[in-house]
């Protein structure tokens, strides 16, 4: 905790340092915030280890000045209660699911690790199991806290999820998804209260990728202002922020195996219209649910993602692929993508400006 606690400070450097060379960046100003919030929750974590509680008890005792005293005693306080918290849960699951993860982890060896063709923001999903005791828990815990609800309950991750919403494409659609050997699952709306879910899904994503680097994490905050859907599982899903299609994410071990495609379409239906990606194997993956290039920006090393490696995206326009702003034109679905289309703009605004203003004909 201590060196994730150095990272976070080291971002928020970066980021400022970033910032001030361009402050009116609007991506600049936003990773200062998420870098920003991310100490503060590291920081909190940090505080609730036993090594975090006894420097803040050191600091009490040291310090002269009221103000300072009172602010460290409620820290104390928060990190004490954070503590608790974090036992009791440890201890729930402990005695609730040990034993159904220890052997569902050795069955199925989820460790994520990645390959050359799955990037985060849209990974391709490998066919794997549709049931297994994780799916059968689930089910016996419907049938026994659902009593004919309109929403179902969900498991995910130990943690009870009563979903705001459920969105299923017509029966048309899902057909042709199911012929071509995709999955079109029920997807489940988060309630804002649940945005942790969401981003501890991608976190998870995160931590086992190599490609992590090409995806941004928003903060729970953001996640917050979001629509957030996932499948019954939560190893698969995706977010709107307005009309923008971002955070898109599928575990290798979801119930639902090649769920992406199904997943945008059901993004587009809901008022999703435009996203943008590293030009890598993404907008293959988006030209197929009917987004279009319509502007691209040159990769400038000073606003590269934190942690990326030139050497693991090298197959890429020697690791600094362009980023494509694509738009949603429904009459292309089932398109391809055309490398290098998409004219250049000077600015990240300007692209986001470009996908807002297409129109499909």
């Amino acid at each position: 905790m201590r060196a994730r606690l150095t990272r976070a400070a080291a971002r928020i450097e970066v980021a400022r340092t970033r910032l001030a060379g361009n402050p009116t960046h609007a991506r600049l100003q936003e990773r200062l915030t998420a870098a920003e919030t991310e100490h503060a929750q590291t920081l909190a974590l940090y505080d609730a280890t036993p090594g975090g509680q006894s420097e803040l008890r050191a600091a009490v005792a040291a310090t002269t000045n009221p103000d300072t005293r009172h602010a460290l005693t409620e820290r104390l306080r928060d990190a004490e209660k954070l503590r608790a918290e974090q036992t009791d849960a440890l201890r729930r699951a402990r005695a609730g699911q040990i034993h159904q993860e220890g052997t569902d982890d050795v069955r199925r060896g989820t460790d994520d690790a990645g390959t050359p063709r799955e990037v985060l923001e849209a990974v391709r999903v490998e066919p794997g199991a549709s049931g297994g005791p994780a799916q059968e828990d689930r089910a016996a815990f419907h049938r026994s806290e659902n009593r004919g609800s309109r929403s179902s309950r969900l498991l995910i991750n130990g943690q009870q999820i009563t979903p705001a919403a459920e969105h299923n494409l017509p029966a048309a659609e899902r057909e042709r998804f199911t012929s071509a050997g995709m999955s079109a699952p029920t997807l489940y709306e988060l309630n804002p209260c649940d945005s942790g879910v969401y981003r501890a899904q991608m976190l998870e994503l995160t931590h086992k990728n190599p490609y992590a680097a090409s995806v941004y994490v928003y903060d729970e905050d953001e996640y917050r202002q979001m629509r957030l859907l996932v499948t019954d599982d939560g190893r698969a899903g995706v977010a709107l922020k307005g009309d923008e299609i971002v955070s898109a994410f599928a575990h290798r071990d979801c119930a639902h195996p090649k769920a992406v495609q199904s997943m945008l379409s059901q993004a587009t239906a809901l008022g999703g219209r435009r996203l943008d990606c590293f030009d890598t194997v993404l907008p293959d993956l988006y030209a197929d649910a009917g987004f279009v290039p319509v502007a691209r920006l040159k990769w400038n090393d000073d606003y590269a993602p934190e942690g990326w490696d030139y050497d693991t995206f090298r197959a890429y326009n020697n690791g600094r692929p362009d980023v494509v702003f694509m738009a949603y034109d429904p009459d292309c679905v089932g398109g391809e993508y055309v490398p290098g289309a998409g004219a250049y703009v000077d600015d990240y605004d300007d692209g986001i400006i470009r996908a807002q203003g297409y129109h499909s004909h």
